[in-house]
C-alpha cells in the first residue's frame, strides 16, 4: 500500500464475498482472509520500497495479528533473502512485494526535462540531478523470482504488471499465494485471467503514485471499485489501497 500505510479489509466484504462464491471459496471475510493471509486483524501493512519497511516493521505488525510485506524493491536478492530470513524466524505471516519490470521504455527527452526540474533538490547534497545519468533496469526480477521460488514466503504481491504465466505456476508450486496491483478493470482482467489469488485494488491517492500497468496514462480518480468486477472472468478476492477515508482508503 505506498503512501498508505494500512488498510482495512472492512469495505471488501461483498467484493470478497462475490469473489469466493465465483471461485468456489465460501465462508465469511474473516474466514476468507485467514486462509488468504493467515491473519485474524483486518489490517495490512504497506510494502513500502526505499527503507520504510523492514524487517522490524513486518514483525511489530505482526505480533498483533495483522499481515504486512517486506519490500523487494529496489534491493538487491542478498538484501531481500536477508529480510526474508529475519521476518521468518518471529514465526509470524507475512509476504513479499515484488516490482514489476515495465515494458514501457523512458523518453530521453522527458527525462531530461524532468531531471532539470529536480536538480535544485540535489544541491544541498552535493548532487548534480540534472546531469544524471538514464539508467533503466529491471530491479534483479528473474534473481528475485528465482529467490522466492528457492525460499518461498507465504504471499508474494505484485506491483505495476503482470507475471508471466510460468513465474505465477513456479510460486504456486513452490506453496505461495498471489495478489496483483490493480488500476482500473482491464489491469483486473488480465490478473484474473492469470489465475492469482487475490487484487489489490489502487489509486493515485496512494502517496500520489500508484501501481498501474501503463505509466504513460496516469490516472488520479479514487480506487476503482469496479476493479475486482473483471467482466464474465471469475472474481477474485479485493482490496483497495490508496487514500485514508472514504470509499478511497
Amino acid at each position: 500500500m505506498n503512501g498508505s500505510a494500512a488498510t482495512s479489509f472492512t469495505d471488501l466484504a461483498l467484493s470478497i464475498q462475490a469473489g469466493c462464491r465465483r471461485v468456489g471459496q465460501t465462508g465469511s471475510v474473516e474466514t476468507v482472509r485467514s486462509a488468504l493471509l493467515g491473519v485474524d486483524v483486518p489490517v495490512v501493512a504497506a510494502p513500502m520500497a526505499g527503507g520504510p519497511t523492514t524487517p522490524r516493521l513486518v514483525a511489530a505488525v505482526g505480533s498483533c495479528g495483522a499481515f504486512a510485506f517486506l519490500a523487494a524493491g529496489y534491493q538487491p536478492p542478498e538484501a531481500v533473502a536477508e529480510e526474508i530470513a529475519a521476518a521468518r524466524a518471529t514465526g509470524l505471516p507475512f509476504g513479499v512485494n515484488v516490482f514489476v519490470p515495465t515494458p514501457v521504455p523512458v523518453d530521453d527527452a522527458a527525462f531530461r526535462r524532468y531531471a532539470a526540474r529536480i536538480a535544485d533538490e540535489g544541491r544541498p547534497y552535493g548532487l548534480d540531478l540534472a546531469a544524471a545519468p538514464r539508467t533503466e533496469d529491471d530491479d534483479h526480477w528473474a534473481e528475485k523470482i528465482a529467490l522466492l521460488v528457492r525460499d518461498p514466503v507465504p504471499v508474494v504481491s505484485f506491483t505495476f504488471g503482470l507475471p508471466t504465466a510460468a513465474v505465477v505456476r513456479d510460486l504456486r508450486r513452490a506453496g505461495s499465494r498471489l495478489l496483483v496491483t490493480v488500476t482500473d478493470p482491464a489491469e483486473a482482467a488480465a490478473a484474473a485471467d492469470l489465475g492469482v489469488d487475490g487484487l489489490v485494488a489502487q489509486s493515485g491517492h496512494a502517496g500520489g503514485h500508484y501501481g498501474t500497468f501503463t505509466p504513460g496514462l496516469p490516472r488520479t480518480r479514487p480506487a476503482p471499485r469496479g476493479a475486482g468486477r473483471s467482466g464474465r472472468r471469475p472474481h477474485r478476492p479485493a482490496r483497495p489501497r490508496g487514500g485514508r477515508r472514504g470509499r478511497g482508503r
